[in-house]
């Protein structure tokens, strides 16, 4: 999480450990740290605890137990400097299990081990609306902007509990489930459309072959063939046949298998070019060759990518492509390319 819908959590507690009015500024702050403790693992990193270790991220301290321990600390806390020690300690460890509860509603990372001690299972919940948030610099991102704005938009109503002047009444509440219904509605397709926001920030240039459709590109999931592709999305824009994997070593270095023709380029059926060009006409693979040509003279590839889109510009776009390893789907590429 980006961590927004934690400090929420905290600043809803503050209103309701609190006498119902607005909370101070030092109060949401104190609530929206007891929130936000369970993330305390990160300090591991630095000692070099790995994230799937007990007490890694998302391990121990997100945990049932912890939540429960550490709200009876802050009752017995609060209890000595004269504060209701029960409200607080029941208060506190809501708030701790909201922590782990909601990050196992996100869409990425290792889920949380809730029932640490007696298990080391980590749990991710049926239903995960909450995107992972980037980690590091990387949250400093166009990416991570729009996640901070899709985690704000779903804890909206829990802030603006917190923060609503006077009581809250019962029409506060049923307009504050009604926003936040429609906010779901639309996160719950926030892929496409973030990748729409993401275009226009980046100046995106896609152009997609006759008959390509992003739905049907969804379907396809490793397994599929070759035909069953075809049939759904049509002939690709070009394909990348590869005869062995790229190695680094000077040609003399390597091996004899790959001291041959490696990767070419086809378009429409035809080579268009090829790594190591010498070698490859060497081998009677030349510009303008047919596929079937190609599969005489050096046998069906090792693997093989379809791309369905580009950029004719050379610019930011969205890559698509499916690759194949005996003639059956192996890799699903969605992602954004160029630029």
């Amino acid at each position: 999480m980006a961590s927004i819908g934690h400090v929420a959590v905290g600043m809803a507690a503050a209103r309701s450990a609190g006498d119902g009015r607005v909370p101070s500024i030092s109060s949401m702050a104190i609530w929206s740290a007891i929130s936000l403790f369970p993330d305390i693992d990160v300090i591991g990193f630095a000692m070099g605890v790995r994230y799937a270790d007990p007490w890694g991220h998302r391990g121990a301290t997100h945990s049932v137990a912890i939540a429960v321990v550490v709200g009876l600390a802050m009752g017995a806390v609060a209890a000595r400097f004269k504060r209701p020690g029960l409200r607080y300690a029941l208060v506190a460890g809501a708030v701790l299990v909201s922590h782990p509860l909601l990050d196992a509603m996100t869409d990425g990372g290792l889920g949380c081990a809730l029932l640490w001690p007696v298990s080391l299972t980590r749990y991710f919940a049926p239903w995960r609306p909450i995107p992972v948030a980037p980690i590091g610099f990387d949250f400093l991102s166009i990416d991570g902007a729009l996640i901070a704005l899709v985690e704000l938009g779903l804890f909206l109503p829990v802030i603006v509990f917190a923060l609503w002047p006077g009581r809250v009444g019962g029409k506060v509440i049923l307009s504050a489930i009604a926003s936040w219904a429609g906010v779901v509605a639309v996160i719950s397709h926030r892929e496409p459309i973030l990748d729409v926001i993401r275009g226009v920030f980046l100046r995106e240039d896609t152009s997609y072959v006759a008959g390509f459709s992003e739905t049907a590109f969804r379907t396809i999931r490793p397994g599929v063939t070759e035909k069953e592709v075809h049939d759904l999305l049509g002939s690709p824009y070009q394909e990348w046949w590869f005869y062995t994997k790229p190695d680094d070593r000077p040609p003399d270095e390597r091996p004899a298998a790959q001291n041959g023709c490696l990767i070419i380029r086809l378009q429409d059926d035809r080579v268009m070019s090829a790594y190591e060009h010498g070698r490859c006409v060497a081998r009677g693979v030349t510009a303008g060759l047919t596929g079937a040509d190609l599969r005489e003279r050096l046998g069906p590839p090792l693997e093989s990518c379809w791309q369905y889109s580009w950029s004719p510009a050379g610019a930011v776009h969205r890559s698509r492509q499916v690759c194949f390893t005996n003639g059956t789907v192996h890799l699903v590429v969605r992602k954004w390319a160029g630029g």
